[in-house]
């Protein structure tokens, strides 16, 4: 191993995710190339330059996903070892950023256990960051996320399609983050992995930053006047959760088998259906709410009370367990 590498892995920082979790924020503002305080696993300052690298943990070089049974670890490090002559760390903390190793939300988290099990076989003394989301508002933000990218379930369908032995959907268990975090903290011990859920983050960016800066050792109070910069915000359309069959005209992607009534140019159909249907997007989302209130009831309160416990974090002050 070079001493480069050696240097690198001493004081990795792998950010795992969950998705919905203020992560476009981290990566823009924080994780970027030019930070006082990290530098990301990517040469250059174009974070689709690291995309090739994060995905050996999801899938291999000709884009297959991984099977199960594979680490993937000589081509992590292969490709790991190209990019490390153009990453100059400068006394910067070296950090890997990317919400899918944390699983996907529209396929379960399906693969989110043998992923952990790539960091540790690449990274074994890595710290290790995952950020969570009380459950019902991290719902209505993936089914949102799940309408973008080219949905076309309900949001009941969404929630209890059963899965049919093919291909894998949403899962609410994926949500149950004690399985995660405890497997984390197996793998890399609880000393380094760092648990904070994003209520901290929307509510107080100090106290968030505080405890990420004390994970790391690094002061990151000259970040705070930066978290009033918003990134990746949800767009205030009314219409697809109301007809998200439009998707199959607005998208084509493998949420809705690559639909063939896509049209590129039909986005003033979704404007023109606003306009004729006078669709009021808050009072939308309140029934979006109170479906998920209906399906998910108290699912997640005894988890997160044990999670309270593991993590030292009082949870109930975000909603998470009463």
């Amino acid at each position: 191993m070079s001493q480069h590498r050696k240097e690198m892995l001493s004081s990795l920082l792998v950010h795992i995710g969950y998705h919905k979790t203020g992560t476009t924020w981290l990566q823009e503002e924080l994780f970027k190339p030019d930070s006082e305080y990290f530098v990301p696993l990517y040469p250059g300052t174009n974070p689709k330059e690291g995309r090739k690298f994060r995905k050996l943990f999801v899938r291999d070089k000709e884009r297959y996903l991984l099977s199960p049974f594979e680490l993937n670890t000589a081509e992590i490090l292969e490709e790991l070892d190209s990019m490390l002559g153009h990453i100059e760390l400068g006394g910067r903390i070296p950090v890997l950023s990317y919400e899918r190793l944390s699983g996907n939300p529209h396929s379960g988290g399906f693969d989110a256990r043998v992923i952990a099990d790539r960091i540790k076989a690449c990274f074994p003394d890595a710290k290790i960051f995952c950020v969570i989301r009380e459950q019902k508002e991290m719902i209505l933000s993936t089914y949102f996320q799940y309408l973008k990218i080219g949905g076309t379930d309900s949001l009941t369908t969404y929630l209890t399609r059963s899965y049919d032995g093919r291909r894998p959907g949403f899962s609410p268990a994926q949500l149950n983050y004690v399985n995660l975090v405890s497997c984390y903290f197996r793998l890399f011990s609880p000393e380094n992995v760092l648990v904070l859920p994003y209520e901290m983050f929307r509510d107080n960016a100090e106290l968030y930053l505080k405890k990420l800066g004390e994970f790391v050792a690094v002061d990151l109070s000259g970040m705070s006047a930066k978290v009033t910069t918003v990134h990746n915000r949800r767009a205030a359309n009314s219409t697809t959760p109301r007809f998200p069959f439009l998707n199959l005209f607005l998208n084509s992607s493998s949420v809705n088998a690559y639909s063939r009534l896509y049209m590129p140019m039909s986005k003033p159909l979704i404007h023109l259906v606003s306009r004729l249907t006078g669709t009021d997007s808050r009072a939308r989302i309140e029934k979006l709410k109170q479906q998920i209130d209906g399906i998910i009831l108290d699912r997640y309160e005894g988890s997160n009370r044990e999670l309270s416990a593991m993590t030292g974090l009082d949870l109930s002050v975000y909603g998470y367990h009463g």
